[in-house]
């Protein structure tokens, strides 16, 4: 069995909106909203992001579509570092390693250095 393919933020978004989802753009930008600060993307920047176009990526604009998404919020990193630096982003306690596809493993030491800074931040 081929490993399976990680997610991209088109995909998500896509999945929602437009012709494979069940929202139209407009219904899902208004879902959209940072919890943080109230940022909303407009209708045509989700639309771009479906189509997979080229887009500033911001962390008010990830929290927006996980907030209109219902999706949890490191999903949805993890498709947007995924889809705009090819990176996969791989769960590790406390934290997140992001590596080349097909690379992987235990961390062993990443894992280290992220109980590291857990250690160092409890004290």
């Amino acid at each position: 069995m081929a490993p399976q393919e990680p997610e991209t933020l088109s995909k998500l978004v896509g999945d929602r909106a437009g012709k494979e989802g069940s929202l139209t753009f407009l219904a899902l930008s208004e879902r959209c909203v940072d919890p943080e600060g109230g940022y909303r993307p407009s209708a045509n920047l989700l639309w771009k992001i479906a189509k997979g176009q080229e887009i500033k990526v911001n962390p008010e604009l990830i929290r927006a579509i996980a907030t209109g998404t219902g999706l949890p919020l490191k999903r949805v990193q993890a498709a947007a570092a995924y889809q705009f630096t090819g990176y996969v982003a791989t769960e590790l306690g406390e934290g997140v390693v992001l590596h080349e596809p097909g690379v992987g493993g235990d961390f062993p030491k990443a894992r280290a250095v992220l109980e590291h800074w857990a250690e160092e931040e409890g004290s």
